[in-house]
């Protein structure tokens, strides 16, 4: 029996909220990318596993109005191959590069060439070349994110961080070496990015943050020295922080850096407490190198992090099943969104103006979430405010009443009583 195809037209269910809807795309969702504020690229699938799920990556037209996605065009990818699990795009040269692990045969003989480049159009996503850029050949190791440069001249480069501790920089399209490749002592990358300006990249394990600099040392036989190593912190008492995120801030933020830590407990308890598991936003001068402010984020573990265009937000998935978008600046809360999938997020993304974000799971699900125009934030912010405000009021009213009506019952009850007790 063959795969399912992808559906030609996804439609949100009638009714629910208007500012987030969801869509069943009928594969699990690993990585996606933006192209512009209207199509969006989504990558995922079975893996190499049978499951009847096809590897692909497909790209939709997004029907805000409708709440609908249009099937654009697809590219059926090998079912003996893992599934995508990252993806970026250069919308200047219209390229989109992904992460997919050969086949089983293949890495038995020692080869894995898990970068691969595409172009596209309007009407077609078409393979261009591949290369091996991860060390290892193991099934279980993978290229787990990728980021552009994003300014002009610098967008001939490329970044990116494997499962098995590998960073690499490379140019683009020739895919050659810009900097050595670096090893992470063995921990897993979770993040690269590159500066605005691409002098410097960096790269986050679990352990630590290290920020490089894009040139090597004119003299090659002088090594390569990070501009500065930033170890993980401690931002809760009794618990083990983890990096789960790390990204340059945009523009007016361009000097920050934006860290997502995930706490563990220390010790273990038979009975673990609601949240010991907290998750933790905090932001770095990126030119002192100092921690500015942290704030609690969830109380459960992040998942997955991203950075509007413009550098004024932040969103996140948490593995309590949430979305949300804080301000850049003040780190509170703009939109949260409970219960966005049934699984924790894989992958979520700004569209390039900030208006939406989109989250994806393996759960088969994306969400579509409306960014509030940051002139009607504040004020959605204080409706809330107020709203709860008068909740509580009503709420207090009910209880004088009660009361009220309560002690008026009593009295008369002990007054009954008395007379009784006279007439006796």
């Amino acid at each position: 029996m063959p795969p399912a195809a992808t559906p030609e037209l996804l439609a949100a269910e009638p009714g629910g909220p208007k500012h987030h809807w969801s869509l069943d795309v009928a594969f699990p969702v690993y990585a996606m990318a933006f192209i512009d504020d209207e199509t969006i690229v989504l990558g995922g699938g079975g893996g190499s596993s049978r499951t009847g799920v096809k590897n692909r990556l497909s790209m939709h037209k997004i029907d805000l109005e409708k709440r609908q996605f249009h099937l654009k065009t697809e590219y059926d990818l090998s079912k003996t191959e893992d599934a995508p699990m990252t993806i970026v795009v250069l919308p200047e040269t219209k390229s989109l590069v992904a992460g997919i692990n050969s086949d089983a045969q293949t890495l038995a003989r020692g080869k894995n060439e898990n970068l691969r480049v595409f172009t596209y159009s309007d009407k077609e996503i078409i393979y261009q070349k591949r290369k091996q850029i991860l060390r290892s050949t193991s099934e279980d190791h993978y290229q787990k994110v990728t980021a552009f440069a994003r300014t002009k001249p610098y967008l001939h480069m490329i970044a990116l961080g494997s499962t098995d501790s590998q960073f690499s920089v490379l140019t683009f399209p020739e895919l050659q070496e810009v900097l050595p490749t670096i090893e992470y002592d063995g921990d897993e990358m979770f993040d690269v990015d590159f500066h605005d300006d691409a002098t410097m990249v960096l790269g986050a394990s679990a352990n630590k943050l290290c920020i490089w600099p894009t040139q090597v040392p004119e003299d090659k036989f002088e090594p390569l020295s990070a501009l500065q190593v930033i170890e993980r912190p401690t931002v809760a008492p009794h618990s083990s922080c983890t990096f789960r995120a790390a990204k340059f801030g945009r523009k007016l933020t361009k000097d920050h850096i934006y860290t997502i830590v995930n706490s563990t407990p220390k010790v273990r308890s038979r009975k673990p407490g609601k949240n010991d598991k907290k998750s933790f936003v905090s932001v770095w001068d990126a030119k002192e190198w100092k921690l500015k402010r942290t704030r609690t984020v969830s109380m459960k573990p992040i998942t997955a992090f991203d950075i509007s265009s413009d550098g004024t937000m932040l969103a996140y998935g948490s593995s309590d099943l949430s979305v949300g978008v804080l301000d850049a600046q003040t780190l509170r809360p703009i939109v949260t969104i409970l219960s966005a999938h049934g699984f924790p997020v894989t992958s979520l993304q700004f569209s390039p103006s900030g208006h939406l974000v989109v989250s994806g799971s393996a759960d088969n699900s994306v969400r579509i979430i409306h960014v509030p125009p940051r002139d009607k934030r504040g004020t959605e912010g204080r409706g809330w405010k107020m709203g709860l405000v008068w909740t509580l009021v009503v709420l207090g009213l009910a209880i004088w009443v009660q009361g009220v009506w309560f002690g008026q019952g009593v009295r008369e009850e002990e007054g009954r009583g008395r007379g009784a007790a006279v007439g006796m």
